[in-house]
C-alpha cells in the first residue's frame, strides 16, 4: 500500500509524524513481546540517542524504575499493581451492612524480547532519562466502574492486544494471504524479517504503525471511551507534553501501536498547529496504585494459556531474540533453521522419555526438511513458528490429531512455550512477607528457578530437617498461597493414612504465588504472624456462627497450630480444648473432638506433644463427656435414627482405642453399655438401634449366646414384623456385618422369615434389605449368597446372573407389572399358561 493509497486520515499522520520528528520528538509503534519490535527499537535508540524516554505503562510504575534497571532483575518478570475497588455501585450481601472492599490487579509483564524492557536497559546505556506515562491503573479501573457498573475481579494484562485480535482489516488481510489468524499474519509481516531490514527501522515502525493504525479505524470513538483508550491516551499527550517542555534533546516515545495514531494527531494538534486547542489536565491517580516487581514465567506469558497480549510460545521467541543478538558468519536463514532443528530434537528426546512416541532420528530428519520445505512454499524468508508446528505435527503424529495425540499436543505447546522464571533484585520495594518465604523456600531446598510441578518426599516422623520443611509447606497451605498441594502421607487433621511414614507433596513457585504473598503483606510482615492472625480470625468466625465454645472447632485449631510448628500457640489452644470439653452441649462435636485427639495422641512426637502430659487426661474425658449427652436425648424421630446409630458406633470405637491408651481393658466399654441401658423404653423400642446395640454387646462379651438368640427369635420368629425385623437387621449389619457369616443361626432365621412373606410385603421391603445389605463387602456378599442358596437348594451359579444395567427401581417396576399381569391372567382363567410357561 503506497502513501497515495491509504487513507486520508493516514497520510495526514505520516506527514505530522515526520514534522515531529524533525523536532526531535520520535514515534516507536510496538507490539508488545515482539522480538522484531524488540531488535528495532534496540537499533533505533542506539542511533537517535535520545535524552528522553517515554514508554507506555501506568504512570505509578515510575518509583519501580531503579529496580527495574538493576542488573540482577532478569526477565521474565512483572509489575504487579493492585488497586482498592470503589464500593458506591456494589450492593451488600444480605445480612451484612456494608460491602467488603474488594481489590483489582493487573499484571504489567517483560520478557527479554519486550520492546519495552529493551528501552530500559538501553536508556541506562545511553544515559537518557526514562519515565512511563500511562494512566494510573486505580483511574483505569475507576472509569470502567463509572462507564459500565459492573465488577471485574480477575487480573487483567495492562498490555491488552483484544483490538488488534477482533479487527476487520486484520482479519480480512489474514484471509487473503492464507494466514490463519493474526499471530500467523503478524509473522508473516513483521517477525521473519531479516537483521538488515529490522536494522533499517523507520522502514519497519512505518509498517508496523500502518498495521495498528488500519485496525484502529475498525472502532467507533465510543467504544474506544468505553475501554479507557481515549482518556489514557489524554495522559500520554499531557505527559509527552510536559516532557517536550523541558527537554533537554530528542524524545523517543513507545508505545502499542493502536495508541500512535491517536497520540501523533493530539501532539501535531498541540505542537504544530497556529492556535492549538486548550488541554484541560487532570491528575492521575498514582497514590492509589500499589505495584510491586515480581518474578513472572513463560507459561504466564504464553498467549495460548489465555494471556491477552503479546506473542504466543515465548520460549520459542527467546530462542529467536538470542539468535537475533548473536554474531554468526552464518546467514539468518540458515541461523533460523539451526534453531528448528535444536527444537525438533528437544521435541523428540522428550516425547522418548513421556513414553508418547516412538521418535527417532529419521523423524526428526524429515520433520526438519518438511520445516523447509513449508517456509518455501509459503515465501517465508524465515522457517516461522507455524512452520515448525505443522512440520512437527505431519511427522511424527500417526494419523489424526484427535485421535489419542492430545499427549503430543500437550508436549509441543509445553516445550514452545516454556516453563522459565525471571529473578527480581531485593530491594525496599519487595514486601518483607515475600522475601521471608522465597528466602524459606530456599533454605528448605525447594527449587525456584521455574514453574514445573515438582515432587518432594518427606519422612515427617523420623527426619527434623524434613520435619520443618513440612511445617513450611503446612503453613503456606494453611494461608492458601497456591505454592504446594498434599498428596499422600498423615493426615493429622481429618485421620487419613496415619499409618504413613512420609508425605508427599506437588509444589510450583508461580507468578500467583508471589501475587497471592503481597496481598497477604498488607496483613503481616512475618510468616508465623499472619498465620496466627488467621487462626484467630478464624476463631472468630467460629464465635459468629454460634461454635465459640465448640470443643471440635477448638482441638481443630490446636491441631492446624501443631501441623504449621506454631508452638507458642499451643498451650493457650489446649487450654482451650481443656476448658470446652466437659461443657460442649453438642454430641457430634465430643464425638469429633475425642477423634481429633486420638489422632494427636497418633502424631505426638511429630507434632511436638511429647511434653503434654495433660493430654492423656484429656482423651479420659472424651467419653463421659459424650455418654452425658447421649443419656440427655430423647428418642429419635425415624430421621435421625440413623445418626443417633453411628454415634454410638463411633462412640464404641473411641471407647476401645482410648482403653488401649489409658491401658484399662473394658472400663470405658463398660461405662458405654450401662449408659445404654439407662436409655428410656423408648430407645429400646428403635429396632434400627436395638440391632446395632444387640450386636455389638454380643462382640463385646456384654451379650450371651442365648441372650443374641433370644433377641433374634424375638425379632425374626413367629409373629414379627416384617418392616421392623429389616430394622433390626440393617442395625445389626451397620454394627457388625461379619455377624451374618459367622453365626448361621441369624442367616436361617433371616430366611425363615423372608419365605414367610408373601410377595407384595418382600416388593415393598426390598429397597430397605438392599440398603441393609450394603454393609456388606462383596466377598462377604459372595459368601452369604452361597449359604443362602445351600438352604434353599438352589444353584448358586443361578445367584450370579446379574444385569448391571437395570436399576432397583426398573427391577421394582417389572416385579410390579408382573404381579399385574399375573393377576389378569387369573382374572380371564388362565393362569395355566403361567404355570405351563415355568414347566417349560
Amino acid at each position: 500500500m503506497t502513501d497515495t493509497t491509504l487513507p486520508t486520515r493516514l497520510q495526514q499522520a505520516q506527514h505530522w509524524q515526520n514534522q515531529l520528528a524533525e523536532r526531535g520528538i520520535h514515534f516507536l509503534a510496538v507490539r508488545h513481546h515482539s522480538p522484531a519490535c524488540a531488535y528495532a527499537t534496540l537499533q533505533a535508540l542506539q542511533q537517535l540517542q535520545p535524552a528522553h524516554v517515554l514508554i507506555e505503562a501506568p504512570k505509578s510504575f515510575n518509583p519501580l524504575l531503579n529496580d527495574l534497571q538493576h542488573p540482577d532483575s532478569q526477565p521474565p518478570l512483572a509489575i504487579l499493581c493492585q488497586t482498592e475497588l470503589s464500593t458506591s455501585n456494589l450492593v451488600p450481601e444480605s445480612g451484612t451492612e456494608t460491602p467488603q472492599k474488594p481489590y483489582r490487579r493487573a499484571y504489567f509483564p517483560f520478557c527479554d524480547y519486550s520492546p519495552e524492557w529493551v528501552a530500559l536497559r538501553t536508556t541506562k546505556q545511553i544515559n537518557a532519562q526514562v519515565e512511563f506515562i500511562d494512566l494510573a491503573w486505580s483511574s483505569q479501573v475507576a472509569h470502567e466502574q463509572q462507564v459500565s457498573h459492573t465488577q471485574t475481579w480477575q487480573a487483567q494484562s495492562l498490555q491488552q492486544e483484544r483490538y488488534l485480535a477482533h479487527s476487520q482489516y486484520i482479519q480480512a488481510l489474514a484471509s487473503r494471504l492464507n494466514c490463519r489468524n493474526h499471530d500467523e499474519l503478524w509473522d508473516h509481516l513483521f517477525e521473519l524479517k531479516s537483521k538488515a531490514e529490522l536494522s533499517h527501522w523507520q522502514q519497519f515502525f512505518a509498517e508496523v504503525q500502518l498495521w495498528c493504525s488500519m485496525s484502529r479505524l475498525d472502532y467507533e470513538p465510543s467504544v474506544l471511551a468505553a475501554e479507557a483508550s481515549l482518556i489514557r491516551e489524554r495522559c500520554m499527550l499531557q505527559s509527552i507534553l510536559d516532557c517536550q517542555a523541558q527537554a533537554r534533546g530528542d524524545i523517543c516515545i513507545i508505545t502499542g501501536g493502536f495508541h500512535t495514531l491517536a497520540l501523533i494527531e493530539e501532539l501535531a494538534g498541540q505542537l504544530l498547529q497556529d492556535s492549538p486547542k486548550p488541554l484541560k489536565k487532570f491528575k492521575s491517580a498514582d497514590q492509589e496504585d500499589q505495584a510491586w516487581l515480581i518474578r513472572y514465567s513463560f507459561d504466564r506469558l504464553d498467549a495460548l494459556n489465555g494471556y491477552a497480549s503479546g506473542m504466543p510460545s515465548p520460549a520459542f521467541y527467546q530462542r529467536c531474540w538470542q539468535q537475533l543478538n548473536t554474531p554468526s558468519e552464518q546467514s539468518d536463514a540458515e541461523q533460523r533453521q539451526r534453531l528448528c532443528i535444536d527444537v525438533i530434537s528437544d521435541l523428540s528426546q522428550q516425547l522418548r522419555q513421556q513414553q508418547v512416541l516412538d521418535s527417532s532420528f529419521i523423524t526428526v530428519k524429515t520433520a526438519s526438511e518438511q520445516a523447509v520445505g513449508l517456509a518455501a512454499l509459503r515465501e517465508h524468508a524465515l522457517i516461522s513458528r507455524y512452520d515448525l508446528i505443522d512440520a512437527c505435527q505431519s511427522s511424527f503424529v500417526k494419523g489424526s490429531l484427535d485421535d489419542g495425540q492430545q499427549a503430543f499436543q500437550q508436549t509441543l505447546m509445553q516445550l514452545l512455550s516454556g516453563a522459565q522464571l525471571g529473578q527480581v533484585v531485593s530491594s525496599t520495594q519487595t514486601p518483607p512477607l515475600l522475601a521471608q518465604v522465597v528466602e524459606l523456600a530456599k533454605a528448605h531446598r525447594f527449587k525456584l528457578d521455574d514453574t514445573i510441578s515438582k515432587r518432594a518426599k518427606l519422612d515427617v516422623l523420623r527426619n527434623p530437617k524434613h520435619r520443618l520443611r513440612s511445617r513450611f509447606l503446612h503453613l503456606l497451605s494453611f494461608l492458601q498461597v497456591g505454592f504446594a498441594r498434599h498428596q499422600t502421607g498423615p493426615d493429622f487433621l481429618t485421620g487419613g493414612q496415619l499409618h504413613l511414614l512420609f508425605e508427599e507433596w506437588e509444589y510450583a513457585w508461580t507468578p500467583q504465588v508471589e501475587a497471592r504473598l503481597i496481598e497477604l503483606s498488607a496483613e503481616a510482615g512475618d510468616l508465623c504472624t499472619l498465620a496466627i492472625q488467621q487462626l484467630l480470625q478464624l476463631k472468630q468466625r467460629f464465635y459468629e456462627a454460634g461454635q465459640g465454645r465448640s470443643s471440635h472447632q477448638a482441638v481443630q485449631l490446636l491441631l492446624r497450630a501443631a501441623v504449621m510448628g506454631l508452638h507458642q500457640q499451643i498451650p493457650a489452644l489446649f487450654t482451650e480444648v481443656q476448658q470446652y470439653l466437659p461443657n460442649d452441649p453438642e454430641l457430634s462435636s465430643v464425638i469429633q473432638c475425642g477423634q481429633k485427639l486420638l489422632n494427636l495422641w497418633t502424631g505426638k512426637d511429630f507434632l511436638g506433644f511429647q511434653q503434654q502430659p495433660e493430654l492423656k487426661a484429656l482423651l479420659q474425658q472424651v467419653l463421659p463427656s459424650a455418654l452425658f449427652l447421649l443419656e440427655q436425648q430423647s428418642a429419635p424421630a425415624p430421621e435421625q435414627q440413623q445418626t443417633v446409630l453411628q454415634q454410638v458406633l463411633q462412640l464404641r470405637e473411641l471407647a476401645q482405642q482410648i482403653e488401649r491408651i489409658l491401658d484399662c481393658p473394658q472400663r470405658l466399654l463398660s461405662q458405654l453399655y450401662q449408659s445404654l441401658q439407662r436409655l428410656d423404653v423408648a430407645w429400646q423400642k428403635i429396632d434400627l438401634l436395638a440391632g446395632g446395640r444387640d450386636a455389638l454387646a454380643f462382640l463385646d462379651g456384654k451379650y450371651a449366646e442365648q441372650d443374641l438368640q433370644q433377641s433374634l427369635l424375638q425379632r425374626f420368629g413367629i409373629g414379627a414384623t416384617p418392616e421392623h425385623a429389616v430394622q433390626y437387621l440393617s442395625g445389626i449389619l451397620q454394627a457388625a456385618p461379619e455377624l451374618l457369616l459367622h453365626y448361621r443361626e441369624l442367616g436361617d432365621l433371616l430366611n425363615q422369615l423372608l419365605a414367610s412373606w408373601d410377595e407384595q410385603t418382600f416388593i415393598a421391603l426390598l429397597p430397605d434389605l438392599r440398603f441393609a445389605f450394603t454393609y456388606l463387602k462383596p466377598k462377604e456378599t459372595a459368601n452369604f449368597a452361597e449359604h443362602m442358596a445351600q438352604l434353599n437348594q438352589v444353584s448358586s451359579l443361578s445367584l450370579s446372573v446379574v444385569s448391571s444395567e437395570i436399576s432397583q427401581t426398573e427391577m421394582l417396576q417389572g416385579v410390579q407389572l408382573n404381579q399385574q399381569l399375573l393377576q389378569l391372567l387369573q382374572q380371564q382363567q388362565l393362569e395355566t399358561w403361567f404355570t405351563q410357561e415355568e414347566q417349560a
